[in-house]
């Protein structure tokens, strides 16, 4: 088994993902492309990056299947991250509603869609997302090649080479149904209003959900502090929920380079994003977030599988296991000398730091 996977699923997953396969049969080919008229991309998990990281799966699906609608469900407390975007539909799941609620929702799903591709995590296999994509599926079925999926799956995708970024690994979903999917710009519906910073900043993002994936505050400070010197730029310190502190403690060290930002919400911050000159963060959604915002970003990884969650692209630096600040100096000075200028939405000067 490959090590990257998760351990196998347990007897009671394999014997649920058992009974989908003989209760919802599915034709034994897949359907001609030129047939497909509908396609759902699947993803529950209910984190920001992951919601993002399949988009671009979304676009690649629907610039090679022109004449196919190509919906994506979502979970409901992210579906604002895609919600207005030009052509696309989110469906919201909510996996704790209520009986009669989540049995509408099972009904108005149920076998509405040529194909469903299975866009949960190809290194662990997630029972509701492929319970799911089995339920909706009228033709055809795609996941990856993890835990008991040859019993739910029509086609099995192969398992991305080492190093491939995610963003990049979703396209093998395509595939078992004969694409070569292209690679598609990432977006986001959030941050189209004013930024709640005013002038020219970076964006500083020295939280993460994750405590080993916190590059340590004094290096986002001395970064700060060499920034505003070599390049005249000041920071500003983003926090989220439990995170103010360490914000405080960024600033404090910063010396008068870097402010703290007020409380922001997700659109808030996509908004701010889009304004910076610069976005610094640590591995943690924000960073998806601030790629989808078209915004230049500098990734901090702790080690060389965090790459995994990197982007292609100009507009992306990637640093792993900085010693100290020079190497984000360095790529902050590529990003600044060749990005093209942020996006400048009306801004307010209320609540500038």
């Amino acid at each position: 088994m490959d090590p990257r996977l998760d351990p196998p699923s347990g007897a009671l997953v394999r014997a649920v993902a058992r009974m989908a396969h003989a209760l919802f049969p599915l034709p034994a080919k897949p359907p001609p492309l030129a047939r497909i008229q509908s396609v759902l991309v699947v993803r529950t998990d209910d984190r920001v990056g992951n919601a993002l990281l399949t988009l671009p799966l979304v676009r690649a699906l629907q610039a090679a299947l022109p004449q196919a609608r190509v919906d994506l469900l979502v979970a409901a407390r992210r579906v604002h991250l895609v919600e207005g975007l030009p052509n696309l539909r989110a469906i919201g799941f909510e996996k704790r509603a209520g009986p009669l609620r989540y049995l509408r929702f099972l009904r108005g799903l149920r076998a509405r869609y040529d194909v469903v591709i299975d866009a949960a995590h190809w290194h662990a296999f997630s029972l509701t997302s492929a319970l799911l994509s089995r339920w909706a599926a009228r033709q055809w079925v795609v996941g990856a090649d993890r835990g008991p999926s040859r019993l739910v799956y029509s086609g099995i995708a192969p398992l991305p080479d080492p190093g491939t970024p995610d963003v990049v690994a979703k396209l093998r979903l395509g595939a078992p149904l004969g694409l070569r999917l292209s690679p598609a710009p990432m977006e986001t519906a959030l941050g189209r209003g004013p930024s709640p910073v005013a002038g020219r900043y970076a964006a500083l993002n020295p939280g993460a959900r994750k405590q080993d994936h916190r590059w340590p505050a004094a290096g986002f400070a001395s970064f700060a502090r060499k920034l505003q010197r070599t390049r005249g730029i000041d920071s500003v310190v983003f926090w989220g929920p439990g995170e103010e502190a360490l914000a405080r403690e960024v600033v404090a060290a910063a010396g008068g380079a870097a402010a703290l930002a007020p409380p922001t919400d997700l659109d808030q911050l996509a908004a701010a994003f889009r304004g910076a000159a610069l976005v610094v963060t640590n591995d943690t959604g924000p960073l998806h977030l601030a790629v989808a915002c078209g915004a230049a970003v500098i990734a901090v990884f702790l080690d060389d599988a965090g790459l995994r969650w990197a982007h292609p692209g100009p507009r992306f630096e990637a640093v792993v296991a900085p010693a100290d600040e020079t190497p984000l100096l360095a790529a902050a000075g590529r990003l600044l000398d060749t990005a093209r200028p942020p996006e400048q939405p009306p801004r307010s000067r209320e609540d500038t730091p």
